[in-house]
């Protein structure tokens, strides 16, 4: 192959290390699903994500893995995240949040905004194909699909009680097959094998409730869930691909240990139940001119499957919480669409623009750990081959994100309103390689 065993061994567990980097402090997808899969796709908004033209298509669409050409081809994608995040409580049980006492007294000092809840972020991706017939390619991705933390810089503000640190990272294998079926047709098929671990903590009764009351803390919360993939890509002509990829929905039952005042600050063994969506995407790659095509995606989540989050004692199967954390989502809704444009051998540029609609569309669904509201998408992007067997990706994304309103209901019965607003800025890149095979690494069409 051109390449000895063990260097292409070291290049594997180089770039499955990388993929490893999980998301931290910001999802920027629906829901706190993590869009940021691949750096050429980013820089058209995702438009055309599921339509092939480059591995990292199989994320959403397993089919596109059939265009990998004969070798070992590897792609490691890496986002940075910069996001910033505030809440800010207007009313807390009834009262304006400037009016609220404790005791009698008016509070001094207690922050009525969380200060910045987001910190910048990084997330890695792998993907890798093998072909092993004219028909047959083996493939394996390693993603982040969802993630988040978030923790207020005003840690004891007046929106404490709705969620002080709130954690949640993902680790998803997913060994994959595409067969062409016939010329033009290719289907496929992966297993999806995840990792969970989340935590939780809150204030209980601060800060308007006389100090020492104390946080609550879910933590060391874990769990592996199966799921699978399955796609169709459809190259009818020459310069069409038209391609739906299915993502499964994923359970979790996160086995954990919580700690708070209403179990004496005792630790006890808790579990949490975390559904994940089904996502289905169909995207379209059509050639327009010798050097340019036009990209389009339309995805649904289905995030109406996450209707709440409680708390379950193990020994008693109790709720540990007084009132479970309503979510009841709707689904969530991606619209993209972008273009590519040769500018010369070896370069190509893209933009996209993109509308997300939020499974959050109520204030009384919204956590103020999870600020999601709807969003526009403007994207850039451009791609160069270094070398006859290396190329690198490079894109730029900001996304604006509208002001949300939140209305929840604290463990203690306090009703607390106001607004979460956020923005973000996202730099991407990747590194294409490709060992053995008798033709080089070609460039995207």
């Amino acid at each position: 192959m051109g390449m000895t065993f063990r260097a292409m061994s070291a290049a594997l567990a180089a770039t499955t290390a990388f993929a490893a980097f999980g998301a931290f402090n910001a999802a920027e997808a629906g829901g706190f699903a993590i869009r940021e899969q691949s750096a050429q796709f980013q820089g058209s908004s995702f438009a055309g994500s599921a339509a092939g033209g480059g591995l990292s298509s199989m994320y959403w669409n397993p089919a596109a893995l059939g265009q990998a050409d004969w070798g070992l081809i590897s792609e490691s994608h890496f986002s940075g995240i910069f996001g910033q995040a505030e809440n800010t409580v207007e009313m807390y049980g009834g009262a304006p949040a400037e009016a609220v006492t404790s005791n009698g007294q008016l509070l001094q000092g207690v922050p009525h905004d969380s200060g910045d809840i987001a910190d910048a972020a990084l997330v890695g991706s792998s993907y890798y194909a093998y072909r092993l017939s004219d028909r047959l390619v083996l493939g394996m991705s390693l993603n982040s699909g969802f993630g988040l933390t978030t923790k207020p810089n005003n840690f004891n503000y007046l929106g404490a009680e709705l969620g002080q640190t709130t954690k949640l990272f993902t680790m998803n294998a997913a060994p994959t097959l595409a067969y062409k079926i016939a010329p033009g047709i290719t289907i496929a098929a992966g297993v999806q094998v995840q990792y969970a671990r989340a935590k939780l903590g809150f204030a209980v009764g601060a800060p308007t409730s006389p100090p020492g009351l104390g946080n609550a803390v879910y933590r060391d919360a874990d769990d592996f869930a199966f799921g699978g993939t399955a796609g169709v890509l459809f190259e009818p002509m020459a310069g069409t691909s038209i391609g739906i990829g299915y993502r499964s929905q994923l359970s979790h039952e996160l086995d954990g240990k919580f700690k708070s005042p209403t179990t004496g600050f005792a630790t006890v063994g808790a579990t949490a139940d975390l559904d994940l969506p089904d996502i289905v995407t169909l995207s379209i790659r059509q050639a327009i001119a010798p050097n340019m095509r036009l990209l389009g995606t339309v995805e649904w989540s289905n995030w109406s499957r996450f209707k709440q989050l409680d708390l379950i004692e193990k020994s008693s199967g109790d709720s540990l919480l007084a009132h479970p954390m309503e979510a009841d989502w709707s689904d969530g809704w991606f619209f993209a669409l972008g273009g590519e444009y040769d500018y010369q051998p070896g370069w190509t540029l893209r933009a996209g623009v993109a509308y997300e609609i939020s499974p959050v569309d109520g204030a009384e669904k919204r956590f103020t750990s999870i600020p999601d509201a709807d969003r526009w998408w403007l994207s850039a992007g451009a791609s160069v081959q270094l070398t006859h067997n290396m190329a690198i990706d490079l894109a730029y994304s900001h996304v604006f994100v509208e002001n949300g309103d939140f209305l929840r209901e604290t463990q203690a019965g306090n009703v607390v309103a106001g607004y979460s607003e956020s923005q973000v800025d996202i730099i991407s890149a990747s590194l294409k390689m490709k060992f053995g095979g008798e033709r080089p690494l070609e460039p995207l069409k």
